[in-house]
């Protein structure tokens, strides 16, 4: 028995190598060749690819140079010209060339569409080249050009043609003129105060019959004649009280009938101030409503302000207290000056402007 069984074991092991049997070996061989197959098919597959995608794009730019040789051969003239101006053989770089002329043609036509002829535009050109040259910055230049247009604006009467460089020149002189130069460059204030005669009723805006007259008869043509002589335009009325307050009123109706007395469609009598910058406000309205029917003064601005019991005769701040009766601070005063231009040039900073000494006068 035991010999039988050596012997059987024995042909068992006949035919392995490494353990495996020749089936097994075969099979493994046969799955390493597949996973080197595969590897190479896939380096092959990945080549393949890349020259279609080469391949592709070499299609492409010959489609395009297709086009560009057929547009050139659609015009024996303007291949010419396009070799001529280019200098290019390469198809390619033609190509660019007449996108770029493309190009520019479409700028044009916008500029043209702008309202700007191709001739203005080299003249513009040469202009800022020009400016360039001389050491002048062409933004520097805009903003002068717009300064002065501002200027002509601001000076040029209706119906009359610009001023001339030399009256602007003299009206900047004028300006600039402090009070140590010669005359006085302001134009005065025009004072009416109870002291000289022109009063109002008595916590009212009611006009005494006096006062009345010397606003319609005399005043209009004294407001022109320095609105003339100093080239101003706005006219400030300035309603000024001495400290006594008003008696005790329950209501104020100014923000309701001021607009109407201004349009002379209520009196000035109906008007109810409750304090004193409420009567400084209606007194100059008063004056407002008369001057504005006056003939001479159509066409200028005439506002109505209200200063209160805040400012005295010396033009300071009555801060420290003066509650009597004084007729001298109970007064209208008529101040004149030009109106702001709305124009974007007046953002710009002015010079420092030097204010004028007070030079009050009375009318009679």
């Amino acid at each position: 028995m035991n010999g039988q069984i050596l012997q059987q074991r024995s042909s068992y092991r006949q035919g392995l190598v490494l353990g495996l049997t020749m089936a097994e070996i075969m099979i493994l061989l046969v799955f390493c060749l597949l996973i080197a197959m595969a590897t190479f098919l896939k380096r092959e597959e990945t080549k393949r690819v890349a020259a279609e995608q080469e391949l592709q794009q070499q299609k492409q730019q010959n489609e395009r140079n297709r086009g560009v040789v057929a547009e050139l051969r659609k015009n024996a003239d303007l291949a010419e010209k396009l070799l001529s101006q280019s200098g290019l053989s390469d198809p390619q770089a033609i190509d660019q060339y007449w996108r770029e002329l493309v190009d520019s043609r479409a700028a044009v036509t916008d500029i043209e569409k702008s309202g700007v002829s191709l001739n203005q535009l080299r003249e513009g050109m040469a202009t800022v080249a020009t400016l360039r040259s001389n050491g002048i910055d062409v933004d520097t230049a805009i903003r002068n050009a717009q300064i002065v247009a501002a200027i002509n604006r601001a000076m040029t009467k209706p119906g009359q043609p610009e001023p001339s460089t030399q009256a602007i020149l003299d009206t900047l002189a004028r300006g600039s003129a402090g009070p140590g130069s010669g005359a006085n460059q302001w134009p005065p204030i025009i004072r009416m105060s109870e002291a000289d005669g022109y009063f109002f009723k008595s916590g009212s805006a009611e006009l005494s019959a006096a006062f009345h007259d010397t606003l319609v008869s005399k005043t209009p043509a004294e407001i022109l004649t320095y609105i003339k002589k100093y080239d101003v335009d706005v006219v400030e009325v300035v309603g000024h009280t001495d400290e006594r307050p008003i008696g005790l009123r329950q209501y104020s109706n100014l923000d309701r009938d001021l607009p109407s007395v201004l349009n002379s469609t209520a009196s000035v009598g109906s008007l109810i101030p409750v304090d004193n910058a409420g009567l400084g406000l209606a007194r100059a309205v008063a004056v407002v409503s008369v001057l504005r029917q006056s003939p001479l003064l159509a066409g200028y601005k005439l506002i109505p302000m209200s200063a209160a019991q805040l400012v005295n005769i010396d033009e300071t701040l009555s801060i420290s207290g003066s509650p009597g009766d004084i007729q001298q601070r109970r007064r209208i005063e008529i101040r004149l000056r030009k109106s702001v231009p709305s124009d974007p040039t007046a953002s710009i900073n002015p010079a420092p402007a030097v204010l004028p000494p007070p030079s009050l006068f009375h009318t009679y």
